[in-house]
């Protein structure tokens, strides 16, 4: 896979990972799917019970964007 293509596949995973975790899955992390779980965990939790954890949910977004980003980039994730 050559460079162009690796920034490609980074794209559609850091894209895949509006929700949280489903970047990974694309590209065959098996870490995924506990993202997705703390991911709707918050969600359940925001609409529930306290409306600023849809800010902690953003940021666990965004990080696993940037993450899956580089793991299809560079081979490995920033965790």
């Amino acid at each position: 896979m050559d460079v162009r293509e690796k920034t490609w596949h980074g794209l559609r995973a850091a894209s895949l990972s509006v929700v949280t975790g489903l970047g990974h899955l694309y590209l065959g992390e098996k870490r995924g799917y506990g993202l997705i779980v703390a991911g709707l965990a918050l969600l359940i939790l925001s609409r529930a019970f306290w409306e600023p954890l849809q800010l902690l949910y953003l940021s666990l977004s965004i990080f696993s964007a940037v993450d899956a980003y580089s793991i299809a980039k560079r081979g490995h994730g920033l965790m």
